[in-house]
């Protein structure tokens, strides 16, 4: 291997690979004049002569020089061949370690669903040309396998129900993992769930991990029965606490008036304390995690078809994309609460479009055509449910029916 030692023509040579290697299809190849202002005396200058006068003969660069009285100098540095220039430098061609890498990774990737190697094709080929993918280079491939093992599992569904810490030490026998990836995991999942860009508990709830258990708040005739007794009564004021192992002694004490999911913590607050109706509210906590998916599903099954469920939330798009989620995830899905166009346009603000509402406009859901209206619609208002007042979701003659 030619010696490059000289700091200066490694740097520079270094960033003329990487230009060839960025756009391999380029007409023309990469070339760059010399920086002789860095160059602060004649040494250097003629130590970083002879560096490129090495290249060129190993055949990776062409030297063009100065005419007539500048014919002493180096004018343009042009790459003749990308891959000789990256063994003169002391390194595999980029193409060469992407595929090096991809060939470690791939047993990971095909491990998990399809879309995991379709992550893994895309990154490799990002990684050929020298580039860096969701923050992690081609030599970081310890880092990489790292996070395609936990792509993987949880594409496989096994971080449902567990805690970050737990899920991490799960599938990687390193409880820290999750969070020194947390960051591109949800750029990753957010584009696989359809919401680029999403907050990172909005991923995490779909993907039914939780940073932290946490108890699910609600109003209504349910209770939670131990071995010494009742443990929890839903019918407490102002409301009761139920923490997610607790489910599996759940039960429906009598068939409420209609089941309520609320969203923000001060409109639930209000609707328990002010409305007494006989229906069971439960708070989703913004993005509903998985406790609250299964208490939901586990109540929706017992009580009957007929009784209602509704949902109110903020008429956004994160409101939209809270009851979208509801509609998927269970037993059947809610009707919207207070979420219409007509308390928008009263009510709300003045906002901007959001196309990515797109979806849920095409889809089967409740909440279409408002969706439609937020994605596509003029003098398009949001509305946050702290705006109006709680409202009963089941007619006067019907409240305190059992």
């Amino acid at each position: 291997m030619t010696d490059v030692r000289t700091p200066d023509a490694v740097e520079f040579l270094d960033r003329l690979l990487e230009r060839s290697e960025r756009n391999p299809d380029r007409s023309r190849p990469a070339s760059a004049a010399p920086e002789y202002d860095r160059l602060s005396t004649a040494q250097q200058v003629s130590r970083f002569h002879d560096q490129m006068a090495a290249a060129e003969r190993f055949g990776a660069v062409e030297l063009l020089r100065g005419k007539r009285d500048r014919s002493h100098l180096i004018e343009r540095v042009r790459v003749r061949d990308p891959e000789l220039l990256a063994r003169h430098l002391g390194r595999p061609p980029a193409p060469a370690t992407a595929q090096r890498v991809r060939n470690e990774l791939l047993p990971v990737a095909t491990a998990g669903e399809p879309w995991v190697v379709g992550l893994l094709d895309e990154m490799t080929a990002r990684w050929t040309r020298n580039e860096p993918a969701y923050r992690l280079a081609a030599g970081q491939a310890d880092a990489a396998k790292e996070f395609f093992t936990l792509l993987a599992s949880i594409s496989r569904q096994e971080a449902k129900g567990l805690d970050a810490r737990t899920f991490s030490q799960k599938a990687t026998n390193d409880t820290k993992a999750f969070d020194r990836h947390a960051s591109r995991l949800a750029a990753v999942l957010g584009v696989q769930i359809g919401q680029p860009g999403a907050a990172a508990d909005v991923v995490w709830a779909h993907i039914g991990l939780e940073r932290f258990s946490h108890p699910v708040h609600l109003k209504g005739p349910i209770v939670v029965d131990g071995a010494s007794g009742r443990v929890v009564d839903g019918r407490a004021k102002p409301f009761a606490s139920i923490h997610p192992e607790m489910l599996s002694q759940l039960s429906v004490l009598v068939r409420p008036t209609a089941v309520l999911t609320i969203e923000n913590y001060a409109s639930f607050n209000r609707q328990v304390r002010e409305i007494e109706d006989g229906s069971l509210v439960v708070y989703t906590g913004g993005f509903p995690a998985a406790g609250v998916i299964e208490l939901l599903s586990k109540v929706l099954l017992t009580v009957p078809a007929e009784v209602p469920f509704l949902h109110w939330g903020d008429v956004d798009a994160g409101g939209l994309r809270i009851f979208r989620y509801l509609e998927e995830n269970l037993p059947r899905g809610p009707q919207p609460h207070l979420m219409t166009k007509e308390l928008a346009e009263k009510a709300g603000q003045p906002a901007d479009p959001e196309p990515s509402l797109g979806s849920i406009a095409r889809s089967e859901s409740a909440i279409r055509n408002l969706a439609d209206w937020l994605a596509f619609g003029s003098d398009v208002r949001h509305l946050e449910q702290e705006a109006l007042e709680p409202r009963s979701v089941v007619p006067a003659a019907d409240h305190g029916l059992g």
